[in-house]
């Protein structure tokens, strides 16, 4: 998701105001010592640069970076070696999609969105009982540029480029849809449009509370979280938490184009979520410094649904995302070197 953003934004330049964080923000990444434990490289399996995975007990299904045909190869992680539940879980004979990072996996099926076309994927990964398909799309609203989704029963939600507002709430009963909240600000540029916000925050990380009624939106390229919660009249903002903001040159004419700064502080490169809490996957470094490393996480930050603060924990490993496992209760990460790690809290 990060390099198909680089292309989308026009990729990463020099040029604009240093905002630099508060005492309050510096005090939340002074974390304490938590303990990662390597279980598996997933170089085994011919993996070496992971865009996305999803565990659950035994099985976990990644992501490639540069993926060719279908979304992901699913493990059976009992037998490493060999256990692959579905090679490609889309048809070899589709064409090359342009998928976002995974939302849901419940054992039998993952879905991803495809943000040249706003279809969400629905594949299945388990074996197939016969009549059922493959897999199964929902069209998203069309002449519209949708970049992350996340699904349930009963609806998707979707972030982009939108005029309407920062959030679609989109009906599976009925295909109706709405738009709700405003982006976030960029204190540096106070008057922008609401797509030029759209692209500003473009790098979003969507993640949905197991029950269906809440969600947090986090920002790869700023310590921007946004906690929302879903009612009967729509999508509701609990907390917008900020750590730091985007450090970017922005234009809008003739088109809005928003290129960031080689200084920019990297915010939220993953999020896993629990009935609980919120765990936030937190670079806090700049590309100037840390180069591709800058998408690399020592620092793990906790919160709960209403966006507070819990605590920051900090691992010697380099984490590129994390994954929490519902059936053993535990959290997973993937590492810069494609390797499977335990986290412990």
């Amino acid at each position: 998701m990060k390099r198909i953003l680089y292309i989308l934004l026009g990729g990463i330049l020099f040029g604009c105001t240093d905002r630099y964080m508060d005492d309050e923000s510096i005090n939340k990444l002074k974390g304490e010592r938590a303990e990662s434990v390597r279980l598996l490289d997933l170089s085994r399996n011919g993996i070496y640069d992971v865009s996305g995975f999803i565990k659950q007990g035994n099985q976990i299904v990644v992501g490639e970076t540069y993926m060719k045909e279908g979304i992901a190869r699913a493990f059976d992680l009992e037998n490493p070696d060999g256990g692959c539940l579905s090679s490609e879980m889309n048809n070899a004979s589709k064409k090359y999609r342009a998928l976002s990072s995974f939302n849901s996996f419940d054992g039998k099926s993952v879905t991803a969105l495809d943000f040249k076309t706003g279809e969400l994927i629905e594949s299945f990964v388990a074996p197939l009982t016969r009549g059922i398909p493959e897999e199964s799309v929902v069209q998203l609203p069309a002449g519209k540029q949708h970049l992350i989704a996340v699904k349930t029963n009963d609806f998707v939600i979707s972030t982009g480029f939108y005029d309407e507002g920062r959030y679609l709430l989109y009906s599976l009963a009925d295909g109706s849809f709405s738009y709700y909240l405003s982006y976030p600000d960029c204190p540096d540029y106070p008057v922008l449009q609401q797509k030029t916000k759209g692209m500003l925050y473009a790098s979003s990380v969507l993640r949905i509370h197991p029950d269906g009624k809440a969600f947090v939106c986090a920002d790869m390229y700023s310590g921007v979280i946004d906690f929302c919660r879903i009612t009967s009249g729509g999508i509701e903002r609990m907390k917008l938490e900020c750590l730091s903001y985007p450090r970017v040159e922005i234009s809008e004419t003739p088109v809005a184009r928003v290129l960031y700064s080689r200084k920019n502080c990297f915010g939220f490169m993953d999020v896993a979520v629990t009935p609980e809490r919120v765990y936030a996957l937190y670079s806090g470094k700049t590309f100037q410094a840390d180069r591709q490393q800058a998408f690399e996480c020592n620092r793990l930050l906790e919160y709960d649904w209403e966006g507070n603060f819990i605590r920051s924990l900090e691992f010697k490993a380099s984490l590129t995302g994390i994954t929490y496992d519902r059936e053993e209760g535990m959290l997973y990460g993937i590492t810069g070197d494609a390797g499977l790690v335990e986290l412990r809290l």
